[in-house]
């Protein structure tokens, strides 16, 4: 879990296109389980973080942008 943790707050870090919206989510609910049952907070913090960039990522790419109309 440490290891994966490393890895995921690297700066530069992205995700592989073979991980989906959704195993994303179920990766990060298990890293912020463990480091929530072992009480480093701090590490938990970083991956709500992490979570919210993803939510938003999620929304900004499903969003449909039309035409303002302007020419």
């Amino acid at each position: 879990m440490e290891i994966a943790y490393q890895i995921l707050t690297k700066p530069g870090f992205e995700w592989d296109d073979e991980f989906s919206t959704k195993m994303r989510t179920e990766f990060t609910e298990l890293l912020l389980e463990y480091f929530t049952k072992i009480e480093h907070y701090e590490k938990c913090a970083k991956i709500v973080m992490i979570q919210k960039m993803e939510n938003m990522n999620e929304n900004i790419s499903k969003t449909n942008f039309t035409g303002s109309g302007i020419s």
